[in-house]
C-alpha cells in the first residue's frame, strides 16, 4: 500500500473514530436524561403515597363527608398513582434500551481506536523498515565506492 493510501486511510478511520466518538456521548447524554426522567417518575409516585397518607391520618372518622371526600380523594390518587407507575416501568424499559445503545457505541468506539492504533503502529512500521532501508543502501554504496 503506497504512502498517500496509508495516510488517506487512516484519515477516514480517525473521521470514523471522531464519529464514533459523537455518537458515544450522545449516547451517554440521553442515558443520563433517562436516568433523571426516572428519577422524576419515583419521586412523583413517593409524593402521591404520601399525599394520601397525609389525607388518611387528617380524616374525622365520625364525619360520614368527611370519609367519603377521602375516599373520593384516595381513589383519584390510586388512578394517578398507577398511572405514574405505568410511566415508571416504561421509562425503566427505556432506560434498559439506552444503557444497552451506549454499551455498543462504546463497545464500537474501542474497537475504532484499536484498528487506528494498529493501522498507526503499521505505519511507523513501515517507515522504520523504509528509513532502514535508505540506511542500507547509502552503506551499501559507501563501501562499494
Amino acid at each position: 500500500m503506497s504512502d498517500e493510501n496509508r495516510t488517506s486511510t487512516l484519515a477516514v478511520y480517525r473521521s470514523l473514530q471522531r464519529i464514533r466518538e459523537h455518537k458515544r456521548q450522545s449516547a451517554h447524554q440521553k442515558v443520563v436524561a433517562a436516568e433523571v426522567e426516572r428519577d422524576r417518575s419515583v419521586a412523583r409516585i413517593e409524593e402521591l403515597q404520601a399525599r394520601v397518607e397525609s389525607a388518611r391520618t387528617s380524616v374525622d372518622q365520625g364525619d360520614v363527608v368527611s370519609i367519603a371526600t377521602y375516599h373520593s380523594y384516595r381513589l383519584q390518587q390510586v388512578i394517578t398513582e398507577r398511572r405514574e407507575t405505568a410511566r415508571l416501568a416504561q421509562r425503566n424499559r427505556d432506560l434498559e434500551i439506552r444503557r444497552a445503545h451506549h454499551v455498543t457505541c462504546v463497545r464500537e468506539e474501542l474497537t475504532l481506536d484499536a484498528v487506528v492504533d494498529r493501522m498507526h503502529e503499521r505505519e511507523q512500521a513501515a517507515e522504520r523498515r523504509s528509513d532502514a532501508r535508505q540506511m542500507d543502501e547509502i552503506a551499501s554504496r559507501r563501501r562499494y565506492s
